[in-house]
């Protein structure tokens, strides 16, 4: 992909520069980008969140995934820009994010949910797909193998499902969205290695399989 990490370093310097201003003005704390594929990423914690009280890190590159694929390839995209002191994968009251992407669903007849986040390469593997063991994709176990397949084309071998990260909480996402709207929502989490830009080749390779699977959904 041309140009991967100007890219990925321009949608970061305008996402920290801007988010104070963000703030300040009092504008939405999420980003919408429309598309004409009826296929939404949501990236939630693109930025810092507040978590009962207590502050959790960014993680990395997740938004920046989520913005190059919409753009690239015409799907939609939610990713928030700056912390209102909000978790919008936890936060159940007053949660304009997930609103917002239950509008989008609606207004877009939208097929299937990817919320992209990030964990650590101590979890040990490279992508967990939190599923809520098939009920947030009600059942649909080929949708995860169509998944799986696109990744294992690029050598994103250490797949697991429903190891660590569930996604089985009504406050996560991938579950309020299933529940509010039937459509399949799948939580990828993806491990640092695929996320560090001291490492292009595994982001780019990562960016493609989801590419194919979009493009092939």
């Amino acid at each position: 992909m041309d140009n991967l990490i100007e890219r990925i370093n321009k949608f970061n310097d305008e996402l920290y520069s801007k988010e104070k201003i963000r703030l300040e003005n009092k504008e939405k704390s999420f980003k919408v980008i429309k598309g004409k594929i009826p296929i939404i990423l949501s990236a939630p914690h693109t930025i810092k969140q507040l978590r009962e009280g207590k502050v959790k890190g960014a993680e990395h590159q997740t938004g920046a995934i989520a913005s190059i694929l919409a753009k690239e390839i015409g799907c939609f995209a939610i990713y928030k820009t700056y912390n209102n002191s909000d978790d919008a994968n936890y936060d159940i009251k007053n949660n304009e994010y997930k609103e917002e992407i239950k509008k989008i669903i609606k207004e877009n007849d939208i097929k299937i949910l990817l919320d992209i986040h990030g964990a650590k390469d101590e979890h040990g593997f490279d992508i967990d797909l939190g599923t809520a063991y098939g009920e947030n994709i009600n059942n649909n176990i080929e949708i995860l193998e169509k998944l799986k397949s696109y990744f294992k084309k690029y050598n994103i071998e250490n797949i697991t499902e429903n190891k660590t990260f569930k996604a089985d909480s009504i406050r996560t996402i991938s579950k309020y969205i299933n529940e509010e709207t039937k459509i399949p929502c799948i939580q990828l989490e993806i491990s640092c290695k695929y996320r560090n830009l001291d490492n292009l080749d595994n982001i780019e390779r990562l960016i493609k399989a989801l590419e194919e699977f979009i493009l092939n959904f």
